[in-house]
C-alpha cells in the first residue's frame, strides 16, 4: 500500500512537471511568435519605404538597413538626433545641389555618429558631404543605448556577441510587453499615427504640434561640465579627421532651438567654440533676431523644430558665419536678459 502511494505521488509529480514545462514552452513560443510577427520596433521585417506609425520604430536599424543597400545613391548625409528631422532632405538638396540622406536617429549623439560614419567608411559608402547639427543644450555623450528603441544596427557594432544580444532582446519579455501595447493601441479607436517615415530619404514627419510658451531668457539651465564639453569637442575633431582623410566636406549646423534655450547655454557655446575653432571656422545658423525662434508655431514641441525653421538655417549664404559672430550674438542677447 505504501509503495502504491509513492508510485501515485511520483506519477502526479511527473505529470505536474510535464504540464509545467509544456506550458512554459508554449508561453515561450507564443511570446517569440508575437514579438516576431508584431515587430513593433521594425527590426525583423523589411518595411514599406513610406509608412505611418503610432509608436516609434528603431530608426537606427531601419535607416542603416536602407543605406546598406542604397548608399551609392547619395552624395551627402545628415547625421544627428531626432531633432534633425527638422532638416528636410528636399530643402538641403535644393540649397546645395546634392542628394542627401537624413540619418538622424532617436537620441543620437556624437559617439554613435562616429561609429556610423566609420561603418559607412568601411563599406566605401562615405558620401562627399556630411551635415552635422549641434544642439548646445544636448552635449551628452552616453555609452551605447541599450533600450529597445535605440539599440544599434548589429553590422555597425560588428561582433557576434552583440548580434546575439540584439536578437534575444527583441524576442524577450520586455519586447513582448511593448508589442502587446502596440497591438492594444492599434485596436483602440481614435489612436491616430504620430509619425510618418520615408526610408528612401530618411525624412521623418512628426504629426503633432503642441502649443507652449517660449521664454526669451531662461535661467538655471543644466550645464555640461568642462570634461563633457572637452569630450564633445574631441569627438567633433575626430569626425572632422575622418572627413578630411576621405576628402569629405563637413558642414556644421546650429540647431534653431527656442531662443531662451540657446541663451541659457551661451557660456557652454563659448567654451565649445574655443576648443574647436582651430579645426572649424564657420557654422550655419539662423540669426537670433529671427522672430520665429520666439514662436511656438515653428516647433512641434520644446525639443523639435519644424521643417520650415530647419530650412531657414541654410536659406542664405549670409547664415554661414564665423563662430565669433554667433558667439557675439549669443552673448549680446544673453546680456540683455534680466537675471533674478
Amino acid at each position: 500500500m505504501a509503495q502504491e502511494k509513492v508510485t501515485n505521488s511520483s506519477e502526479k509529480s511527473g505529470r505536474f512537471l510535464f504540464i509545467f514545462f509544456a506550458a512554459f514552452l508554449l508561453l515561450g513560443a507564443l511570446m517569440v511568435s508575437v514579438n516576431y510577427l508584431t515587430d513593433r520596433y521594425r527590426v525583423f521585417h523589411d518595411q514599406d519605404l513610406v509608412f505611418h506609425e503610432i509608436l516609434e520604430p528603431n530608426t537606427r536599424v531601419l535607416k542603416a538597413r536602407y543605406l546598406e543597400q542604397h548608399c551609392s545613391e547619395f552624395d551627402a548625409v545628415i547625421m544627428g538626433s531626432s531633432r534633425e528631422i527638422g532638416y528636410l532632405t528636399a530643402d538641403i538638396n535644393r540649397a546645395f545641389g546634392i542628394k542627401a540622406y537624413n540619418y538622424g536617429v532617436a537620441a543620437g549623439n556624437l559617439r554613435g555618429i562616429l561609429g556610423r560614419l566609420e561603418w559607412l567608411d568601411s563599406m566605401d559608402c562615405l558620401p562627399g558631404r556630411i551635415f552635422l547639427p549641434i544642439s548646445i543644450d544636448k552635449l551628452r555623450l552616453p555609452e551605447r543605448p541599450n533600450d529597445l528603441l535605440r539599440k544599434e544596427y548589429p553590422a555597425i557594432i560588428g561582433s557576434s556577441e552583440y548580434r546575439r544580444e540584439f536578437v534575444l532582446s527583441y524576442i524577450g519579455a520586455d519586447a513582448f510587453l511593448s508589442n502587446i501595447r502596440k497591438l492594444l493601441r492599434r485596436m483602440r479607436r481614435g489612436d491616430d499615427p504620430k509619425f510618418r517615415y520615408d526610408l528612401s530619404t530618411g525624412d521623418v514627419y512628426y504629426l503633432w504640434d503642441r502649443t507652449f510658451e517660449i521664454d526669451d531668457c531662461l535661467t538655471g539651465a543644466d550645464h555640461a561640465g568642462d570634461l563633457i564639453i572637452g569630450q564633445y569637442a574631441d569627438f567633433l575633431i575626430e569626425i572632422q579627421s575622418i572627413a578630411e582623410q576621405n576628402g569629405v566636406r563637413l558642414s556644421l549646423l546650429w540647431n534653431p532651438q527656442p531662443i531662451g534655450v540657446q541663451l541659457a547655454h551661451a557660456g557652454q557655446a563659448r567654451d565649445l567654440f574655443q576648443l574647436i575653432s582651430a579645426r572649424f571656422d564657420r557654422i550655419y545658423r539662423l540669426p537670433l533676431s529671427d522672430e520665429r525662434l520666439r514662436d511656438s508655431a515653428f516647433y512641434h514641441d520644446r525639443g523639435h523644430f519644424t521643417h520650415e525653421l530647419g530650412a531657414a538655417v541654410f536659406a542664405s549664404d549670409a547664415h554661414l558665419v564665423p563662430f565669433d559672430t554667433l558667439l557675439s550674438e549669443l552673448e549680446a542677447a544673453a546680456g540683455n536678459c534680466v537675471q533674478p
